[in-house]
């Protein structure tokens, strides 16, 4: 039976998660992965070239990343992402973003960056919002603490 407009899936976000710790990407699947999310990940890299070849590969609608790659690294992967794929979405998700760093992140290309710990209801807002080139009004998007309600990265 075919399933009607009216009850079709919602479409799902492909996500990359992009860390160079094995254990902090887990952290980063447990709260973006689920059917409420809204949000699916769809691959890992632990570094530059991996990313562009899973973004590429996946058909990635959004990169969650850490910038702390060493921070070198993780703006250049910003700035490779932006310019090999330029209609992703790159949300930043790092513990020690000052506001130099959120800067030069933004300046990159990234839609966003997010203080670790955040929340569920911050990083899925931050993805949704990075994919529609719509602005959030979350304080957390420029770089201050994120609430840790939900679960945390």
């Amino acid at each position: 039976m075919p399933i009607s407009e009216d009850h079709a899936p919602a479409p799902t976000l492909r996500v990359v998660l992009v860390d160079t710790r094995d254990e902090r990407r887990g952290l980063m699947r447990n709260l973006v992965d689920g059917s409420e999310s809204g949000a699916s990940v769809v691959a890992e890299a632990g570094d530059r070239d991996a990313a562009l070849l899973m973004v590429d590969e996946q058909r990635a609608d959004v990169v969650l990343l850490d910038v702390q790659m060493p921070i070198a690294d993780g703006l250049g992967t910003i700035r490779d992402l932006r310019g090999s794929f330029p209609g992703l979405g790159i949300v930043v998700c790092s513990f020690d973003l000052d506001r130099a760093i959120v800067q030069d992140a933004l300046a990159q290309g990234a839609d966003a960056c997010l203080a670790k710990p955040a929340g569920r209801g911050d990083v899925l807002a931050a993805l949704g919002a990075a994919c529609s080139g719509k602005p959030s009004s979350s304080e957390a998007l420029r770089g201050m603490p994120a609430s840790s309600a939900g679960g945390s990265a």
